[in-house]
């Protein structure tokens, strides 16, 4: 065996993510690797996760795996050049470093103004990391699997899903500043039961950093229910219905006006001011305008993010160290902030560090239970969740995709039948104009962007078309 091969980095399970100390050890090696002058930056990345996947009532997938990223960048006279690796041995790191180098010595000088540095910044301490989750082995998902599995199975019916942890952590070494660091972990588990001829399906899920707060029992009860009550649903005729709901159909929806092909996400008047929270060209200042300060939702919904809540956790940085900070997208309907980036909060109202989005959010919600606003129902449906949702104008939001996993006629206070799944065709800001009732925010299902939602009751909720499938 060469003495290159011998000295690639190997991972146990020890060792299975990069704690910071040796983080910064491979910092100093990287640029200690360094000629010609310049500085050197360096971002380090390693993730390690396991996985279980089964269908049909079989485990079909299990696995381990992990790596590491390193990211060099290198300035030299005003140019700069990337390169990277995932191998820590120093030949690969000098490799690395030099290809780094080559390529900042074929690219023509940045201009002087490209990257203003912003001054030191006190970081949110945020609730992401669980042992629990970091510590889980193999053998206790294959258990939780079985007794996912071993409920349907048992009730005839077959069911299908996904259980996985996972840590990382991610490391910026810059060239002067302090070195950033942040470990995580992230626990997931989501299940479809159906019946084996096809005439019912129920699903569950749940996603949080600490595995402990899963409960894969609970969630294979609740989407074996759902399924049992679902089964031979009758068609019902497309139109406007009074619909409940269910927080993960309310997230379905929500979550499109955090996303970062809306104007929340990024909006800056140079670019149109167009999207749902442009409010048009004004000829008289000769710029374009947007909403903010003005109500676009009902009053009692509020929409923020705190790196700090404790069921909101992400990783307290950006790509450019940004911090994420806390913020209200909309406030009891008023819209009053939206994301833009460095440049522009400097340049307007001389913010050094910009509205990060996080697309992670908590939504205000009420006291109603799902059952107060089904005996409040004269005629609506319930929803279970929404999917293979398709943004059809971007100025309005307005979306189309299909109900999914378990829809119900409700009439006069109480569940009657099964319905067949129905195509929607609604802007989610537009329910959120409609709503009579906001039930108990609850955590769900939304991996990489943790989510509190409530349930919730509105009206005039538009069905285009019946979708014959489960």
């Amino acid at each position: 065996m060469s003495t290159s091969v011998r000295a690639l980095f190997r991972l146990d399970d020890r060792d299975r993510i990069l704690p910071r100390e040796q983080c910064e050890r491979i910092a100093r090696r990287i640029t200690s690797a360094a000629s010609g002058g310049g500085t050197t930056e360096t971002w380090i990345q390693s993730w390690w996760a396991g996985e279980l996947r089964w269908a049909r009532n079989r485990v079909s997938l299990a696995g381990d795996r992990r790596d590491i990223t390193v990211t060099i960048r290198r300035a030299i006279r005003g140019a700069e050049g990337f390169a990277s690796t995932n191998q820590l041995d120093d030949i690969s790191l000098a490799a690395a470093v030099q290809a780094a180098e080559r390529a900042a010595r074929r690219m023509p000088p940045r201009p002087r103004d490209y990257e203003t540095p912003h001054p030191p910044y006190e970081y949110a301490r945020t609730a992401i990391w669980s042992d629990a989750t970091y510590a889980q082995p193999a053998p206790e998902r294959g258990a939780a699997a079985r007794a996912i599995i071993d409920p349907a199975e048992a009730a005839g019916m077959l069911s299908a899903g996904y259980l996985a942890v996972r840590a990382e952590t991610i490391a910026h070494v810059p060239a002067e500043d302090p070195p950033l660091y942040a470990a995580s972990t992230h626990a997931q588990c989501s299940m479809t039961v159906r019946d084996p001829k096809g005439t019912g399906s129920g699903w569950a899920g749940a996603s949080a950093y600490d595995v402990a707060a899963i409960a894969p029992q609970a969630l294979a009860q609740r989407a074996l229910e759902k399924c049992l009550a679902s089964r031979n649903p009758v068609a019902l005729e497309p139109g406007r219905y009074t619909v409940i709901l269910e927080p993960q159909a309310v997230h379905d929806l929500v979550s499109l006006i955090l996303r970062p092909g809306t104007r929340i996400a990024r909006w800056l008047p140079e670019s149109g001011g167009n999207g749902p929270f442009g409010a048009g060209y004004d000829a008289s200042l000769r710029l374009h305008r947007s909403k903010l300060g003005r109500k676009v939702v009902d009053e009692r919904v509020t929409i923020s993010h705190d790196p700090s809540d404790p069921q909101l956790g992400v990783v307290p940085f950006g790509a450019n160290d940004e911090p994420f900070r806390p913020v209200t997208w909309i406030d009891h309907g008023i819209l009053t902030a939206l994301a833009d980036e460095r440049d522009y909060a400097l340049r307007t109202r001389n913010d050094p560090f910009g509205t990060l989005n996080s697309e992670s959010y908590r939504m205000s919600g009420g006291t109603a239970s799902i059952e107060d606003m089904i005996r409040a129902t004269k005629r609506g449906l319930l929803v279970t969740r929404l999917s293979n949702i398709t943004v059809l104008d971007s100025d309005s939001l307005l979306s189309t995709g299909i109900t999914r996993d378990g829809l119900w006629l409700i009439e006069n206070g109480t569940i009657s039948k099964a319905v067949k799944n129905l195509r929607f065709t609604e802007s989610p800001l537009f329910v959120l104009n409609s709503v009579e009732q906001l039930g108990v925010p609850v955590p769900v299902f939304s991996p990489g962007a943790p989510a509190i939602v409530p349930p919730l009751m509105a009206h005039d909720f538009s069905f285009t078309s019946v979708i014959d499938a489960v």
